[in-house]
């Protein structure tokens, strides 16, 4: 009997049963220990979410509101000023649009007109005798005043402002102070120098366009004997307006330092200028004379006594001008 178990012990269907029963032990195991792992990681991710409940419990306290307020060491600083503090600010003037330069002008002066009275300048002082004021009190008391997020600028635009209107009322005033004639000889001087400053960027542009056809006696020159009268009103005549017969005409007036190639060069250039049509006629009177000081850096060739390389080619070109 004994043999007889044996032998059923260790026949082929008992060696496939007792494989097939270690095999479901061993996957029965398996499956136990895949569920005590899961069970582990959802345990310790719970414990995760609680511990950050509880720290965003700890960090976060409410107002009799509502409101979320931070405790110190978290809480977030204030969105406009962030955002103010990245924002690009003007520092000059001219570095502003037109419009919002505007709009600041006039803001800036509203608020200036309704400071205190001992805030204000007086125009009867200059700007530099009440600098310390513009400083210390005004400039400050309006950057606390002003929409910094409608104008983003720094105290520079504001000090600028004030300076300029400043100067623009002291000038008033002292137009306003001058006598009849003063204002007559001041604004016939303006009219000087804008006609004198039209003359001298109608001939630069003559003289560009002669250097681009590459004219004879534009080439003889070199760019830094052009330069001066090309970019400095003081190389070109005065225009003196006069009356004369009942009209109203202008004189020109020969400066006495210059040489006579510099007045036949700038002849030559007006006869290559394009003729527009003048408001008024004008009159060379070559015998009269207007002494002004020498503008610094003068080439030689322009000063009074010239008698260099440059004279006789000028020379020859007015006569070739003349002959035509």
């Amino acid at each position: 009997m004994g043999n007889k178990k044996l032998h059923k012990e260790n026949s082929p269907e008992s060696e496939i049963l007792y494989e097939s029963s270690s095999e479901s032990e061993s996957k029965s195991e398996s499956k136990i220990g895949t569920f005590s792992m899961s069970y582990n990681s959802a345990y310790c991710v719970l414990n995760i979410l609680i511990h950050c409940l509880m720290v965003n419990i700890q960090l976060i306290e409410l107002n009799p509101e509502g409101t979320q307020i931070l405790d110190s060491d978290s809480r977030p600083r204030d969105d406009k000023k962030r955002k103010r503090s990245n924002e690009r600010r003007y520092q000059y003037v001219s570095e502003m649009t037109k419009d919002l330069r505007e709009a600041l002008r006039r803001d800036l002066f509203w608020n200036l007109a309704r400071m205190p009275q001992e805030t204000q300048l007086d125009i009867e002082k200059t700007f530099e005798s009440q600098k310390d004021l513009v400083v210390k009190t005004i400039v400050p008391n309006l950057m606390k005043t002003l929409d910094l997020d409608t104008y983003p600028i720094g105290e520079g635009v504001i000090y600028e402002m004030i300076y300029q209107r400043h100067r623009h009322k002291r000038d008033n005033l002292r137009v306003k102070n001058k006598s009849e004639n003063d204002i007559k000889k001041e604004t016939g001087r303006k009219h000087q120098n804008l006609r004198r400053s039209e003359k001298r960027k109608k001939r630069s542009k003559t003289i560009n366009n002669l250097r681009n056809l590459n004219d004879p006696l534009i080439q003889k020159f070199s760019n830094e004997e052009l330069r001066p009268i090309i970019t400095e009103n003081g190389y070109h005549s005065l225009e003196i307006s006069e009356s004369e017969d009942g009209q109203n005409i202008i004189v020109v007036c020969n400066l006495q330092w210059c040489s006579s190639t510099l007045r036949r060069f700038l002849y030559y250039v007006d006869s290559n200028t394009t003729k527009g049509d003048k408001k008024r006629e004008r009159m060379y009177k070559p015998s009269e004379y207007v002494e002004e000081t020498v503008p610094n850096s003068t080439p030689s060739w322009t000063k009074s006594g010239y008698d260099g390389p440059l004279k006789n080619p000028v020379i020859k070109a007015i006569s070739k001008l003349q002959n035509k």
